[in-house]
Order: C-alpha cells, then structure tokens, then sequence
C-alpha cells in the first residue's frame, strides 16, 4: 500500500519537483524512531505470555500510535509496579542538617 503511494505520487509529480512531499517524508522519520525506540523497550522488559506477541503486532502494524500506546501502557505498568517514589535524605532535608556535622562528626578544630 505505501510503496503504491508512492509510485502515484512520482507518476504525478513533473520533471525537476519533488515526488515525495515534505510531511510524508518526515512522517516515515517519526515511525522509524518510533518502532527503534519500541522495539528496544520491548527488548528489555519481560511481558505475560499473551501479551508478548500482540505488543509486536500492535506495535509493528499500528504505525505512529502503536509505539505510543506501548510507551504509555509500560509507564503506566512500571509505575504500578515499583509504587510511590520514596525522596532520598538529601531531597527532605535542608544543606545544613545534612552534612557531617549533623551526623555528630564535626570538624576538630
């Protein structure tokens, strides 16, 4: 189907012009960073046995907004899963009460 797309658009296209407009030549930019992008999430993280081969297909033959949908179902599964981000000592405390002298170990002087 694009490939025919495209060989319309050049038949159409005069001699010296352009055969592919500028907007579909960026569109085929944008899905090939989405699928890389996807496909090396995919990768990295284990999925239930059902949903291993429907992510690849959804992600392979659903153009821009497969990647999309993945990147949104794994956020949303990742932040289910690792809970309520939890501030280390030096984000709630302010610069004085964390050095070492609020730890009992001031200088000597």
């Amino acid at each position: 189907m694009p490939t025919e797309i495209l060989i319309a658009l050049a038949q159409d296209a005069t001699a010296g012009s352009e055969a592919v407009p500028w907007w579909l030549r960026f569109g085929v930019l944008v899905y090939g960073a989405l699928l890389v992008a996807a496909f090396m999430i995919y990768a990295q993280t284990k999925h239930q046995r059902p949903w291993n081969v429907l992510w690849v297909l959804i992600i392979a033959f659903v153009p821009i907004l497969g990647a999309l949908c993945y990147f949104i179902a794994q956020t949303v599964i990742s932040r289910r899963k690792s809970g309520r981000l939890v501030k280390g000592r030096a984000e709630t405390m302010a610069p004085e009460e964390y050095g070492p002298e609020a730890a009992g170990d001031s200088p000597k002087t």
